[in-house]
């Protein structure tokens, strides 16, 4: 039994952050810089109320909408996050979960990063598989202004907020859906990308807060050829492994971390940047968001035509990275 997506969501918080915000805060940057160096134009940054249930909420909400369906049709929910409500517990989904009014259904939390949406929907089709479960809600939500630095020229211009969700079901056939899910990890590479104290290894207190250290650090060369290396391979071998091609790839559509990450990776593959869905010029690195939030906004204003094949790749920290193959 096959899994499909049935319906997308997506939100987005309402404080528009310019270029020009950076500047504005004394950093040694400017607006030219920014773009030349990561495509981003503007990103979102929550306020100090609201946090990463509330956009996954939001998010639910656009997608159940989307597919004409309440809540009460939702038997398990999967929030992929690294910027959790709480530190520990209660998981985000949880809290979701008493948004939407939906009891006594599973719902958990999957950390991954910057992989986390393709890691849930491996996770959700696995449940599927088990035909225990018939509606999924899958959810990607980070708020990465609120673990960011924003004295860190290197990083603090990068990252945003935002949500995207996706519903699946069981497909009638496995010509339709997700043909393959790989997820994958490298842990040797952890400390390219970390948020190095602020939990159980080194709870938090004022030392840490004085030097900063519960912040993103990011060594973004090595983040930057890893990225390039690992996802332009493991595509190839999805690929691969359901007889398809580069060139039948119809939507590319690559966790949105760095454009340039985005065109070297089609320039390894040899694909058409119009085949590459992207959107992180407004919305910037939306980190488990960004993959569900591009999707989301594609198919709203375009639409994925029947048949379509969707290529699905996360990368971050970790290592971790993921592919997933769709016929729409």
């Amino acid at each position: 039994m096959a899994a499909k997506i049935i319906s997308l969501g997506h939100t987005k918080p309402t404080r528009k952050i310019s270029n020009q915000y950076f500047v504005e805060m004394g950093l040694d940057t400017s607006d030219e810089w920014i773009k030349e160096r990561t495509g981003i134009h503007s990103r979102y940054f929550t306020n100090n109320e609201k946090a990463s249930s509330d956009l996954g909420y939001e998010a639910a909400i656009n997608c159940l909408d989307n597919a004409n369906l309440k809540s009460s049709a939702i038997d398990l929910i999967i929030v992929a996050t690294s910027t959790p409500d709480h530190n520990g517990f209660p998981s985000t989904a949880c809290l979701i979960q008493e948004k939407l009014k939906c009891p006594n259904i599973p719902a958990f939390d999957i950390s991954a990063a910057c992989s986390g949406f393709v890691y849930a929907l491996s996770t959700a089709e696995g449940f599927l598989a088990t035909k225990k479960y018939s509606n999924i809600l899958v959810i990607g939500v980070d708020c990465l202004s609120k673990i960011t630095n924003m004295e860190d020229r290197g990083t603090c211009i990068l990252f945003g907020d935002g949500a995207g969700a996706a519903l699946l079901s069981q497909s009638d056939t496995i010509d339709e859906g997700i043909l393959l899910s790989t997820i994958n990890a490298n842990g040797s590479l952890a400390n390219i990308l970390a948020v190095p104290k602020g939990g159980s290894k080194h709870p938090f207190n004022e030392t840490i807060a004085k030097e900063k250290s519960h912040f993103i650090e990011m060594d973004g060369q090595s983040v930057f050829k890893q990225a390039i290396k690992l996802v332009v391979n493991e595509i190839k071998q999805s690929l691969l492994s359901v007889n398809l091609t580069p060139p039948d790839i119809d939507y590319l559509i690559c966790h949105q971390a760095n454009q340039r990450i985005l065109d070297k990776i089609c320039q390894n593959l040899s694909i058409p940047l119009e085949k590459s869905i992207t959107n992180i010029h407004k919305f910037g690195n939306t980190s488990a968001a960004s993959i569900p939030l591009a999707m989301s906004e594609f198919h709203n204003q375009t639409g994925f035509k029947k048949g379509d094949i969707i290529v699905l790749a996360g990368f971050g920290a970790g290592f971790t990275w993921g592919i997933t193959i769709i016929k729409w």
